[in-house]
């Protein structure tokens, strides 16, 4: 080769050995700008495993661990029984109600608020303040029942489809009582519909718990169980003794067939009858003795135990009462009842002898005592005893709800045996609260009178943004997490207090599943990208490092060549 053409070699050698080293410059620049990449797409996942919401828990544990649902603006602000009937109102730092801007238009076309959400409407607190004195209107009893602006803006509440029509009406139906000052110190309404009662609670609660009307709920009603009543419901002293016997010395010739309710063993008067209680069953010992048979006794103590079921709502799940107070407990009472029924079977009569017609009804009945089943003397004397049967059915009861591993059991007949449950002091019965206020249209008049007094008190938030985003589930939970909005809840004194979102009694904040799931999700997919890349580039890397390897080579070849060839025109031309 030529000195000028490996000159010119050489050249072409240097400019493309620059070049390769010029593009290795940047891949290594490109190789560090993924890596920067993944340890931002690691740093922001290891962010997102800290991620939470805020859930509204039904159950009020405020730890997410009862029925939780998605925090909405909708769900705090819309009567239901999730939130108890109470609104919880979306709040600004000035206290102002946060509204939808339908709601906000509302409120001003029903004459409460004007333009920049100040009240207008005159509203007297249960304490006898009274609020905008210059209002347009006079809120009190009589004006807000026959047109006045709370009617006003259930109206407009309607027309803007914001409440159902049925809902708006059926609060108009009810007159005067439809308007209170809810959350403005007036009384406030027992809404709560179940209560948890400890064993001893719930025995003492059934033995003195009465309607409105002054009578027992938890009565036996034996009598009106067993004996004929009359046309207007009541049962005869006559009809009475049909029935009943109220000694322990019967007459087989004038009293059999009839029952005797004893204490102790004891025969009650039919005063004693009438006051008797499912809390005195379970605080006593009180039994049931026939005379007759024990096939006849077990067909009137089924219609006993029905009476006792149905005490506790079996076959009511329309109207929720006693026991009774979802689909589970629903469940489980039917399940308690039907094997409460198989302990009356015959079969599993107990045999009490007993010579005169005393000592047989004496005997049986201390059989009886002993006994979840019907005992029986040779006398054409049967017993059951009440007691046992009520402590059953429960226990039956508790079983069906806790599971087969509870820890309770009835014995087929052996009360020594049976591990009741209304043993257990420990143990929790949820029982329908019987004060609490369950008309619904009571309930959705209360909810929108508070809702209607507080904007009166307080006016609204006329910030377009805030009205605008508060339907958003992710707005709504970063602006009480900022502190940016708050809510405002009852107090027992009967009055809304504004507070952060954790006093509210409902919203919990939980680690956000699906957003941890989607980060995750995210990463993987961005994770598969940078490491394609970055083989992508570690691979382009090697083929340039080879390249530059073989023009290295290249390179000092015919440098020496050019080298050689300038050392041999010197020595020629130096001859």
């Amino acid at each position: 080769m030529g000195l000028a053409a490996s000159q010119a070699r050489f050249l072409a050698i240097t400019a493309r050995k620059m070049n390769c080293e010029f593009e290795s410059m940047q891949i290594a620049q490109q190789k560090l700008s993924v890596t920067r990449d993944q340890q931002a797409a690691a740093q922001e996942y290891q962010n997102s495993l800290n991620a939470t919401k805020l859930v509204w828990d039904a159950d009020n544990n405020c730890d997410g661990t009862g029925d939780v649902y998605n925090l909405s603006y909708g769900l705090m602000m819309t009567p239901s029984a999730l939130n108890e009937y109470d609104p919880y109102l979306i709040t600004d730092s000035q206290g102002r109600i946060v509204l939808t801007e339908t709601m906000f238009n509302t409120a001003i076309n029903a004459g409460i608020i004007d333009e920049q959400g100040n009240p207008i409407a005159k509203i007297t607190s249960a304490d006898g303040k009274t609020t905008t004195p210059n209002g347009l209107f006079t809120v009190g009893t009589t004006d807000a029942t026959t047109g006045g602006s709370r009617n006003a803006f259930l109206y407009q509440l309607g027309v803007q489809g914001l409440a159902d029509p049925s809902t708006i009406q059926s609060i108009y139906d009810l007159g005067e009582d439809g308007y209170t000052k809810s959350g403005i110190g007036g009384e406030i309404i027992d809404k709560t519909l179940t209560n948890a009662m400890t064993t001893n609670t719930f025995i003492t609660y059934m033995q003195n718990a009465k309607d409105a009307d002054g009578k027992s709920i938890y009565a036996l009603d034996v009598i009106s169980l067993l004996a004929k009543a009359d046309t207007d419901g009541t049962v005869s002293d006559e009809e009475f003794n049909k029935t009943f016997c109220t000694t322990t010395s019967p007459s087989t010739k004038d009293d059999n067939g009839k029952i005797i309710i004893t204490k102790s063993g004891n025969a009650l008067s039919r005063q004693d009858i009438e006051k008797l209680t499912l809390g005195d069953l379970l605080s006593g010992k009180y039994e049931m003795t026939g005379v007759m048979g024990s096939d006849a006794l077990a067909t009137i103590a089924e219609k006993v135990l029905n009476g006792m079921a149905a005490k506790f709502g079996l076959g009511e799940s329309a109207n929720v009462k006693g026991l009774n107070v979802d689909a589970t407990s629903e469940s489980a009472l039917n399940q308690a009842y039907e094997f409460s029924k198989l302990q009356l079977n015959k079969n599993y009569a107990v045999d009490s002898s007993g010579g005169t017609t005393y000592a047989a009804v004496s005997n049986a009945i201390s059989a009886a005592q002993g006994s979840n089943t019907i005992a029986k003397s040779n006398q054409n004397i049967s017993s059951v005893s009440l007691t046992n049967m009520l402590k059953s059915f429960l226990t039956n009861f508790a079983i069906a709800v806790e599971g087969n591993d509870s820890g309770y059991g009835v014995d087929k007949t052996s009360t020594k045996k049976s591990n009741y449950v209304t043993d257990d002091l420990t143990y929790y019965f949820v029982l329908k609260n019987d004060n609490a206020t369950t008309e619904q249209s009571s309930l959705n008049a209360d909810f929108y009178n508070m809702l209607y007094n507080q904007i009166c008190m307080n006016g609204a938030c006329t910030d377009k943004k805030v009205m605008e985003n508060i339907n958003d589930q992710e707005y709504l939970t970063h602006a009480l997490k900022n502190g940016q909005l708050f809510v405002s809840t009852l107090n027992t004194d009967g009055y809304f207090y504004q507070g952060h979102y954790t006093a509210s009694g409902h919203i919990a904040e939980v680690t956000d599943d699906d957003a941890i799931a989607q980060a995750e999700a995210e990463y993987n997919v961005k994770k598969t990208k940078l490491n394609y890349k970055e083989e992508t580039l570690e691979l382009k890397m090697k083929n340039i490092d080879t390249e530059l390897s073989s023009l290295t080579t290249e390179y000092d070849t015919v440098k020496n060549l050019i080298s050689k060839n300038v050392e041999k025109v010197f020595t020629m031309f130096s001859s």
